[in-house]
């Protein structure tokens, strides 16, 4: 059995919180056809990374305004038209935070991830990071780093669950520690995690009068 204190929880949507389906991906498949980039160079990262990465990683030369606009926007109305769902055990686990702070850290846009929370009747998070508020999106740490300045904790003692390797990537080296789920990768994928389980309910949450004790049971 696995236990520890925290001072804050910071939580990925996609993935963790979410199942958001594979629908960005055709998104991504129209764009990368569209510029003559060959479909297999997309990978998982389409699903970790921000829109401003993907595009400097693939294709430098198309990373303006003016295309970052184009592609969000395309990736919203592909959102609002395919609904996300709750992971299982998500809803009471949000419940069972009682008022441990906690906050969504997402590669999505702001607008793209409340309309996806607001399709799966998720509660209002008290944070959320989005890709528009940081310089740099995971693997690098501004995201959680971001997070953890908001409220005023070391990001030694903060807690990131996280479902893919670049999310796992940017909570660590912010100093963090990482529980990863494999509701999208599979195990062996995860390990660079310092906890991996395979569902919500082997989370069991102890609310403190300072931050929370984490329980991973099974």
């Amino acid at each position: 059995m696995w236990r520890k204190q925290f001072a804050a929880v910071f939580l990925d949507m996609d993935g963790t919180l979410l199942d958001s389906g594979n629908h960005a991906e055709q998104v991504w498949m129209q764009w990368a056809q569209r510029h003559g980039i060959d479909n297999a160079l997309l990978g998982a990262q389409i699903h970790s990374q921000r829109v401003q990465e993907i595009v400097r990683r693939l294709a430098p030369h198309l990373e303006t305004q003016q295309e970052l606009e184009a592609l969000e926007q395309a990736l919203l109305e592909m959102t609002q038209r395919h609904h996300s769902q709750l992971q299982q055990g998500v809803f009471e686990l949000l419940q069972a935070l009682g008022e441990t702070p906690w906050g969504v850290v997402t590669q999505s846009s702001r607008s793209r991830a409340a309309v996806q929370m607001q399709q799966a009747g998720m509660p209002q998070p008290p944070l959320m990071i989005g890709a528009e508020q940081v310089t740099s999106g995971r693997p690098d740490p501004e995201p959680y780093l971001l997070a953890a300045s908001y409220y005023g904790v070391d990001p030694r003692d903060c807690l990131v669950f996280e479902s893919d390797e670049a999310g796992i990537k940017a909570a660590q080296a912010a100093g963090m520690t990482v529980i990863a789920i494999t509701n999208r990768h599979q195990r062996h994928h995860l390990q660079r995690a310092d906890v991996v389980i395979s569902g919500w309910r082997s989370i069991i949450l102890h609310p403190q009068r300072q931050g929370i004790v984490i329980e991973v049971v099974a």
